[in-house]
């Protein structure tokens, strides 16, 4: 796997590196309903490339993190994709029709839902 290359500013790796924790902490957190575990797991990967060799190195060897990384590294299988698509499909749609009721934010929603299936289903499959 090629090394991410940091960026030169001192302030956008200070960026990188607090949306990495605040990843963590949701990654920490997800036990609660409708909380995706390996997305914030995955974007705290990405955000310490970028920010932090140790915290990078510690994510990637953690005991239940690092799992989910490999996992995610070597594509996804039929089920997780599966899975997946109903967790965004719920999430979404719960959001969309019973806590929005602003016919605008819905077509965003709309809009985020069209991408992260794709997003999903274009990923390698095991």
């Amino acid at each position: 796997m090629q090394q991410a290359r940091k960026p030169r500013s001192l302030l956008l790796r200070g960026v990188y590196l607090v949306l990495g924790l605040v990843c963590v902490m949701f990654a920490a957190i997800s036990f609660l309903p409708f909380i995706p575990t390996i997305d914030f797991v995955i974007l705290a990967a990405f955000f310490f490339a970028r920010s932090s060799d140790r915290l990078h190195d510690w994510l990637v060897n953690h005991r239940y993190f690092g799992r989910m990384i490999g996992a995610y590294q070597g594509g996804l299988t039929i089920r997780m994709k599966l899975w997946a698509a109903t967790a965004i499909t719920l999430s979404l749609g719960i959001s969309a029709f019973v806590l929005i009721d602003n016919s605008v934010v819905r077509v965003i929603l709309a809009a985020v839902w069209i991408y992260a299936i794709w997003f999903v289903l274009s990923r390698p499959t095991k």
